[in-house]
């Protein structure tokens, strides 16, 4: 059965006990409970939800425009919300491999989407057993060779949509998040083809409005080459998402950027921001952990934020109200 994840203070309030005796209720071992950096949590069963698997991919050619981070904070909101998360790594960086405490050095090619890509195998079976239930199809650096392999083949770039969706256990997921790497290549074409459409971070800077720009251009091309074999209606909105990150209100240049993402929401919706804050997402990086487990309650409030309006885009009728922190006293 999933879990979802219920913050200290919040599930002290739904039984109607002090915060104090359900820490000691802990302490003896007497209720369940998990740690994940600062935080506890409660898990409590929840049963299997009859929406169908949705597959979005996290896509920038920007670097540093936080699409690693935000594929791994958001597949734990979703995860601690109790839905079944699947993340795939397709970013020969194996950045979100590491950040969720897989070494790549340790992950052989057939673990990897590789497998698919070079010898058309199935998908691998994912890494179980990380932070919040969170699964995963890790990545390494010969991954890469991917990007020579692609081109070459017919359809190069469906084999991962095709392969994806004929997975037996393709249907236990209600989220499969991709990260693409940070380019236009063949290996980011393949990882965006796969998805029912792009989640795009855009760093709030001239930078990142500018990359915007050339992801909104390559998306329409994504659509037509999907029309073309009749995987998806050539009106079909495949940027899904932008979300605003480094956003920090003090500076001229980023309320202009963020007076310009507005204006963008005629091309898809626009999620509350994420600001800029490089302490806690280095030591979530140094940690192999989501940010949600070193950030502060600012930090939690706009990554739940966040989740929240991705789960409004995806399923509306299923967006709920974010939790209450549960952090260590």
């Amino acid at each position: 059965m999933p879990q979802k994840l219920i913050p200290l203070i919040e599930y002290a309030e739904q039984q109607g006990i002090p915060e104090s005796t359900l820490r000691w209720q802990i302490k003896q071992g007497l209720q369940p409970a998990v740690r994940h950096g600062r935080y506890w949590y409660i898990p409590v069963e929840v049963e299997k939800r009859s929406q169908d698997t949705q597959v979005f991919t996290l896509f920038t050619h920007a670097g540093g425009a936080g699409k690693t981070s935000l594929a791994r904070d958001l597949g734990f909101a979703l995860a601690s919300r109790g839905y079944r998360v699947l993340l795939i790594d397709a970013d020969p960086q194996a950045n979100l491999t590491a950040w969720l405490g897989v070494d790549p050095t340790s992950v052989g090619n057939q673990e990897t989407l590789l497998a698919v890509v070079e010898n058309d195998q199935l998908l691998p079976a994912p890494r179980t057993g990380l932070i919040g239930g969170l699964e995963l199809i890790p990545a390494n650096m010969n991954l890469a060779l991917a990007e020579v392999i692609i081109p070459s083949k017919t359809l190069g770039m469906l084999p991962l949509r095709t392969t994806l969706h004929d997975m037996d256990w393709f249907t236990h997921y209600d989220y499969i998040l991709i990260d693409s790497p940070p380019s236009l290549g063949p290996l980011a074409g393949m990882a965006a083809l796969a998805s029912h459409g792009l989640i795009v971070p855009v760093e709030t800077s001239a930078k990142g409005m500018q990359a915007l720009r050339g992801v909104v251009e390559i998306a329409r091309d994504y659509v037509k080459r999907l029309a073309s074999v009749r995987f998806l209606s050539p009106k079909t909105q495949f940027v899904r998402m932008l979300v605003p990150t480094k956003y920090d209100p003090r500076t001229n240049q980023d309320r202009q950027a963020q007076q310009l993402l507005e204006e963008a929401a005629r091309i898809a919706p626009v999620s509350p921001p994420l600001s800029y804050r490089p302490a806690p997402y280095k030591e979530a990086m140094d940690q192999c952990l989501p940010i949600q487990a070193v950030g502060d309650q600012k930090l939690l409030e706009e990554m739940e934020a966040v989740c929240t309006a991705f789960i409004r885009q995806t399923q509306p009728e299923a967006a709920s109200l974010s939790p209450q922190s549960g952090e260590v006293a």
